[in-house]
């Protein structure tokens, strides 16, 4: 696999520093497709402020002769054992024809995504994740030439706050009310893990791992944890049954809010729990002089969750396709 680039273009890891410009990089190509400019610094610094994340091996900058940056690279290692590498790349809009930039991109996520095979069960097998929006037919060719193939299509799907939301109460039994830092985090954790399950990408990480994640995430300045809901069958020995997370300034949106997780358990489900804590989410954040609120869901969920956003008046208003190329045969440890 060779990696070349033309006379006079160079390329370099990403610091901290090139923060702004590829934010720009970013938004180029979103307008140019999407006719929007979604991408914030401070979303591109969190980004790359990932524990798991490092610029200077995970990252790849291309410039021009003239010193603009014109294309993007980066691998992310976030799962453990490291089975989906997820892989991302932005070209100038400018620039869709030059093949020789994709394959450089390409060829040289790949060859990073594969350093992390030895890392990883010798049985299971490794597959490199990319994705792009419905609208980017050009990325798309260019991934399906470098051999990945889709696997699923998500949707963005948005409600608007044109009036005062009102709450559903919860079923005979439940009982909302907000996470309790330090109460209720392996618990938390516990519940998550039983409610998605089996949930297409979702890897089930140890538990001491996951429960630092979320112990990470509590105390993320852009969450307000009287924004994350709990469902507690007050029968169960009031067990967590269902959650509910979100935050204000949703992904490429900072007028509404972004429901992050919303999942009830098994047992519990088909019982309206999950309208329910929509709709306290809902209200709670229109109250706050939110727009709306956006989330991504998988359209081949099995829970039928898409369905559930459609009774609550969400629509859909973006697809963006998931396509993975397999690195290594093996056992999927990640549900399909």
């Amino acid at each position: 696999m060779t990696i070349w680039l033309p006379k006079g273009y160079t390329h370099r890891p990403a610091t901290a520093d090139d923060a702004d410009q590829a934010t720009s990089l970013y938004n180029d190509r979103a307008e140019s497709i999407l006719g929007r400019r979604p991408n914030t610094s401070e979303q591109t610094v969190r980004m790359w402020e990932h524990p798991k994340f490092d610029l200077s091996t995970d990252s790849r900058l291309v410039f021009a002769p003239d010193g603009q940056l014109i294309g993007y690279a980066q691998v992310r290692d976030v799962k453990d054992p490291p089975v989906d590498v997820f892989g991302w790349q932005c070209v100038h809009p400018t620039l869709d024809d030059a093949k020789w930039l994709w394959n450089d991109l390409l060829s040289w996520m790949e060859l990073e995504a594969r350093r992390v095979i030895s890392k990883a069960p010798e049985d299971a097998r490794i597959v490199l994740v990319n994705g792009t929006s419905e609208q980017d037919l050009c990325t798309q060719n260019h991934l399906e030439s470098h051999g990945f193939d889709h696997s699923r299509t998500f949707h963005r799907m948005r409600i608007d706050f044109s009036k005062p939301m009102s709450e559903i109460s919860p079923p005979e039994g439940i009982r909302f009310r907000n996470v309790v830092p330090g109460k209720d985090d392996s618990a938390l954790v516990t519940a998550y893990q039983e409610a998605f399950a089996n949930h297409y990408g979702i890897l089930e990480q140890p538990f001491e791992v996951e429960l630092q994640e979320w112990q990470d995430l509590m105390k993320e300045d852009r969450f307000d944890l009287s924004l994350w809901f709990l469902a507690i069958d007050k029968t169960e020995d009031n067990a967590i049954v269902g959650l509910c997370v979100c935050h204000e300034g949703a992904r490429g949106d900072s007028t509404r809010g972004e429901i992050n997780d919303v999942g009830v358990l098994p047992a519990w489900r088909r019982r309206g729990i999950g309208q329910a804590m929509l709709s306290l989410a809902f209200s709670k954040l229109a109250s706050r002089g939110v727009k709306g609120a956006l989330l991504t869901v998988d359209t081949g969920n099995k829970t039928g969750a898409p369905a559930l956003y459609e009774r609550v008046g969400m629509q859909s208003v973006q697809a963006n396709h998931t396509y993975v190329k397999e690195l290594r045969p093996g056992i999927n440890l990640v549900p399909q």
